[in-house]
């Protein structure tokens, strides 16, 4: 168990039980002011869409070769409170991973009382292919012999288990997300999500945001800034000291270069 616990924090790209949602969407945080509060955080962000899939824009489309490089980390609440494996993950700084990623078409799903009209009503939207993603990440980090199994439930929030030796697992529920597009060649997107590691009788629930910046450079290449932060669950005895302040931030340098279709 502690092995994977060391790794979890860096499985979450793209690729994600939330309390203390904006109530009123005026006060919401931007997207923007949030990257550009960083690393000063002090709450969770602000999501638009509880339910449903990020819709990245056509650029991002098709198989991607990522190279992902952490370029630094912080335990905000350090020493009373540090992240489950934060020590040990000091060993990626500097230290390019590479994985393929893919974004694919997908016409979106009624949610009530649809009809066949409905469907051809509904414009394709680009959103990330989660099994493909969740599986070439995991054995980047873990090596390509590790077997795992991902399985995916996309409604009514996308819902991942991922199955590694030993049967423990990895459920990971999207709890929501926002987007933006500043300019047409950028794009940000943030996403929160539950964890929860199971490996027998023993559980770890986290939620961990992946807040995004990406920069279309041109024809088959896009980079790409995006912090990670964890932040503690509601079911753990160090909650109220640290309440919605992340106890582990992480920030990563991504170059995304297309991948030819065969």
């Amino acid at each position: 168990m502690s092995r994977l616990l060391v790794r979890l924090t860096v499985l979450l790209f793209l690729s994600l039980l939330w309390l203390g949602g904006v109530k009123n969407p005026s006060l919401a945080e931007s997207l923007p002011d949030r990257l550009e509060a960083y690393p000063q955080w002090s709450n969770l962000p602000s999501l638009e869409q509880r339910k449903g899939e990020i819709h990245y824009p056509p650029w991002l489309a098709g198989t991607w070769q990522v190279t992902s490089t952490l370029l630094e980390q912080s335990a905000p609440l350090a020493p009373q409170i540090v992240s489950p494996g934060f020590t040990k993950n000091s060993t990626y700084l500097q230290q390019p991973v590479q994985f393929l990623v893919k974004f694919v078409d997908q016409t979106p799903l009624p949610e009530f009382n649809w009809a066949l009209s409905d469907l051809v009503k509904n414009a394709t939207v680009i959103v990330p292919d989660r099994r493909f993603n969740a599986e070439a990440i995991t054995q980047a980090y873990l090596g390509q012999d590790v077997n795992i199994t991902v399985q995916v439930k996309e409604q009514p929030s996308p819902r991942l288990i991922t199955v590694f030796p030993q049967h423990q697992r990895l459920v990971s529920t999207v709890l929501g997300h926002s987007q933006a597009s500043p300019d047409p060649e950028e794009f940000l997107a943030s996403e929160l999500t539950n964890q929860q590691f199971i490996a027998g009788t023993s559980q770890y629930l986290n939620q961990v945001e992946t807040t995004t910046a990406y920069h279309h450079v041109g024809p088959g290449k896009i980079t790409a800034s995006q912090i990670t932060a964890v932040y503690l669950s509601p079911t753990d005895p160090d909650y109220f000291v640290a309440r919605h302040r992340p106890i582990a931030l992480y920030r990563y340098e991504l170059t995304l270069e297309a991948v030819p279709e065969p």
